[in-house]
């Protein structure tokens, strides 16, 4: 299974409010029905340097494996037809980005962003703080904070979103085993002082997420990998399952830095 190819139909607006890129929302043909897109728009060099195109796909698809909601996601393509329609400010925009194809989510309407003066006992009704903390750490990706939330929330439920950061696994990352600590960094994570406040027993905080890593298979990773190496992408996949693979053979330890990190 990989993403599905949407062509762009139709543009839309642009959000000032992204992170480190500024996406475009587009209509997309989904058989034949047009639906709203939120687009990320890279530049070529951005694309290599940090794996952003890989980062997006794999944050999006390995969620939902946590048991994390991700807003739906696709391969966009912006056809000679489609940039016919742009306006030259639009066309002067798309001159200075890849020309490759663009990772793209479904616009969820009407959603905002979460708010981080939400209640201690409301928080975990939109999503679970330590699960999410814990894929986060898993996926590399210190780029979901108090300052930058990248969770959104629609009718209580909470939806991650925005990726590109992620995979960024350094080498002493796999001596984690060795060392037996936390990358300090992650103590700026959206819920890391939510954590260290908890009440709760924190012996069993990250039990969820230790079932979901034992349970996870990163073979149903390939077809994506494959997908974006088609598409002309480095994604560095020797580097990245061999990463996940010793996390995985490796859980229970690692778990357990995650615990240490918030006691």
């Amino acid at each position: 299974m990989s993403l599905p190819v949407y062509e762009a139909i139709g543009f839309k607006d642009i959000l000032d409010k992204g992170g480190h890129s500024k996406p475009w929302v587009v209509t997309v043909n989904v058989k034949g029905t047009p639906r709203p897109y939120v687009v990320k728009l890279y530049k070529t060099r951005d694309i290599d340097a940090r794996n952003k195109m890989t980062a997006e796909v794999l944050g999006n698809v390995l969620a939902k494996e946590f048991n994390l909601r991700t807003p739906d996601a696709a391969i966009v393509n912006f056809s000679e037809i489609f940039r016919m329609t742009l306006n030259q400010d639009c066309e002067s925009i798309l001159a200075f980005l890849d020309e490759r194809p663009k990772f793209g989510s479904l616009l969820i309407d009407g959603a905002y962003t979460f708010n981080t003066q939400t209640k201690r006992n409301e928080v975990s009704k939109i999503i679970d703080p330590a699960l999410l903390f814990a894929y986060d750490y898993f996926i590399g990706n210190r780029d979901r904070t108090l300052e930058k939330q990248n969770l959104i929330v629609k009718n209580g439920a909470g939806y991650l979103i925005d990726h590109e950061m992620a995979l960024e696994f350094e080498e002493a990352r796999f001596e984690f085993d060795k060392t037996l600590e936390m990358d300090h960094r992650y103590k700026y994570h959206l819920f890391y002082n939510h954590l260290k406040k908890t009440r709760k027993n924190k012996a069993h905080l990250f039990d969820e997420f230790e079932e979901y890593l034992r349970r996870l298979n990163i073979g149903i990773l390939n077809p994506y990998f494959q997908q974006l190496e088609q598409m002309g992408f480095n994604t560095q996949k020797e580097h990245i399952l061999d990463y996940w693979t010793k996390v995985i053979g490796k859980s229970t330890i690692f778990v357990k830095i995650l615990g240490n990190s918030i006691l």
